[in-house]
């Protein structure tokens, strides 16, 4: 009869730390393809989808290893999209709750110009990505749903007093504080900064002032 080893397929303490220094470097290497890709669109300003040799010279790998983490350039683009997910928080995260209608515009304002700033260069290859891919599409479509919510928890004193137009009044400033707006009004139409935060304050300004001494639900 032949005996087998008691630790028989178990395996040894080296074999386990090649194993984890093989997972380590694999995670390594995924990181820095990321973050090539997060780097080279930022630096294009939302150009065109960088190719995979680019991308891998950049991260310092072969392209072998590009393809090893990702089935193709959109899957990484999606990989890089979701990286940003806690930027977005820290600007649709907060609730500011000041009583004065003006100072609570100009803070959503603020924090949606910034937020536009940031991610612009990445939002706009992800715009191009929608139609072929649900995943990218999802990734946006939640943005959009945390956007707006924000914006019914500030003006909800507001949109209370709109009564029967509260939806409506909700799908015009969600429109005005849009990324289609700001993108509109930095690349199509020019403005700086400054002046699109201008137009931007003053549209939603336009949209909710009217209901500022109404009674609620007339």
């Amino acid at each position: 009869m032949i005996q087998t080893p008691a630790n028989a397929g178990i395996p040894s303490k080296e074999e386990e730390t090649h194993s984890d220094g093989r997972r380590l470097r694999a995670a390594r290497n995924r990181d820095a393809v990321v973050s090539a890709v997060l780097e080279i669109i930022y630096e294009q300003d939302g150009g065109p989808i960088p190719g995979a040799a680019q991308v891998a010279e950049r991260a310092g790998v072969s392209e072998r290893t590009v393809f090893r983490h990702f089935a193709d350039l959109d899957s990484l683009f999606l990989a890089a999209a979701t990286r940003q997910r806690p930027r977005l928080v820290v600007y649709l995260a907060p609730r500011p709750d000041m009583k004065e209608l003006d100072k609570r515009i100009a803070t959503i304002v603020r924090l949606r110009s910034k937020m536009y700033e940031e991610i612009g260069a990445v939002r706009r290859v992800a715009m191009r990505l929608v139609a072929r891919h649900d995943s990218v599409n999802r990734v946006i479509s939640e943005a959009n749903q945390a956007g707006r919510k924000q914006l019914a928890d500030v003006f909800e004193p507001e949109l209370k007093k709109a009564g029967r137009d509260k939806a409506l009044v909700l799908d015009k400033l969600d429109l005005v504080t849009s990324w289609s707006t700001w993108e509109t009004l930095r690349t199509q139409q020019g403005c700086s900064p400054d002046r699109a935060r201008k137009i931007m304050t003053d549209l939603t300004t336009l949209i909710l002032v009217q209901y500022q001494g109404r009674k609620s639900g007339r």
